[in-house]
């Protein structure tokens, strides 16, 4: 308990300077949900058609349906993501989810469709750095999922770290960090590092620039002395709503 009591004031500390530092088109919170899916195509179809329902497309929610490629972790193949700017915004969301017909045939569908969860977690982002490019633009995104024991610490690292690397062409049109507050998403994970890009072809350009930076190698060792890696994968966006 004393663990999870400082580990829970340490997370609040850094939600207090996320709200501080995030540009104004960034999210507070972030619903995640991972799940393997064999059709795509009619799962895709599913949830285009809960979020076209009138009860949800009048509320003009920020969502993403993506592709996970790379993921060696679990059976996950594909991700969705609500973004809410607030605690009022998340919560009438989850009412409508679960009291609407648009909901009641969606969870209908995913039965049909034998649509798997495999996880199902609440981020907040830490810190966001917006470079170039809206959301819209920004369809692909390389993630780092790590368990870090003190934030306070590893946060400074990185966000020294990925500011470096912003002089380069391959450094990415955003990232950030988030925190995890609830659920789960695999054995011990409490951050998420990710990248955006405007296609695969970036992301891979990343990659390659990154792997071989001065930078990067002189960031590692701090990293690996103060975090554990968990697993990495990309995000490939399928479609999305209102993005901003």
């Amino acid at each position: 308990m004393k663990n999870f009591l400082i580990t829970t004031f340490v997370i609040t500390s850094f939600v207090s300077f996320a709200d501080d530092h995030l540009p104004e088109n960034f999210s507070k919170y972030q619903s995640n949900f991972l799940f393997k899916c064999d059709v795509p195509a009619k799962c895709l179809n599913a949830f285009n058609k809960y979020m076209n329902s009138p009860e949800v497309s009048s509320q003009n929610y920020e969502a993403d349906i993506y592709a996970i490629l790379h993921n060696g972790w679990d059976d996950a193949t594909h991700g969705i993501t609500f973004y809410y700017k607030d605690a009022d915004e998340y919560a009438k969301s989850n009412a409508i989810w679960a009291t609407s017909q648009a909901g009641k045939d969606l969870r209908k569908a995913n039965r049909m469709n034998k649509l798997e969860p495999v996880s199902e977690y609440l981020t907040v982002h830490t810190v966001g750095v917006q470079n170039s490019g809206s959301a819209a633009e920004n369809s692909v995104s390389l993630r780092w999922s790590l368990e870090v024991p003190d934030p306070a610490a590893f946060v400074p690292v990185w966000a020294a770290f990925s500011k470096s690397i912003e002089k380069y062409d391959w450094s990415g049109n955003a990232y950030g960090l988030q925190s995890h507050m609830l659920g789960n998403n695999g054995n011990g994970i409490t951050h998420e590092i990710w990248v955006a890009f405007a296609n695969q072809q970036e992301a891979l350009a990343f990659l390659d620039g990154m792997y071989a930076s001065k930078e990067f190698a002189e960031y590692i060792p701090k990293a690996n002395a103060l975090s554990v890696f968990k697993r990495s994968y990309m995000e490939v966006s399928l479609n999305m709503f209102n993005p901003d």
